[in-house]
């Protein structure tokens, strides 16, 4: 690290409704696919300055969006919204996909690397 550089702690929030659990497990409201897939949420991911000449300055961005998943995986959007001009200007746009490579492949990956395993 150099020594110009200032000490920060990351931090965040996100607040998430799963409608799959919502659907499954608490009350069968009707929804259908898609819909009865998603998981609507707002992420807060910040990081406050701990030292330097910007000590307690706070950036980061509110980042809602939406996540779909089924049993191979999960895609997610979110816009990125700054929370102060400290932050960087103008909004952008997060995509992200995830693969449950086990399921997609379960007789290739997921097995111990030494001993027999179940």
């Amino acid at each position: 690290m150099n020594s110009a550089d200032p000490d920060s702690l990351s931090w965040g929030v996100t607040v998430q409704y799963s409608l799959p659990y919502l659907q499954n497990f608490v009350q069968d409201v009707g929804l259908k696919a898609p819909f009865s897939n998603l998981i609507p949420l707002v992420e807060f991911p910040m990081s406050t300055c701990t030292g330097g000449p910007c000590s307690g300055h706070t950036t980061g961005s509110i980042n809602p969006g939406v996540i779909w998943l089924n049993r191979w995986g999960q895609l997610g959007a979110e816009a990125v919204i700054p929370v102060n001009h400290a932050s960087r200007k103008g909004v952008g746009f997060l995509l992200q996909a995830h693969l449950y490579l086990d399921d997609i492949l379960p007789n290739s990956v997921g097995k111990p690397l030494f001993g027999k395993g179940e």
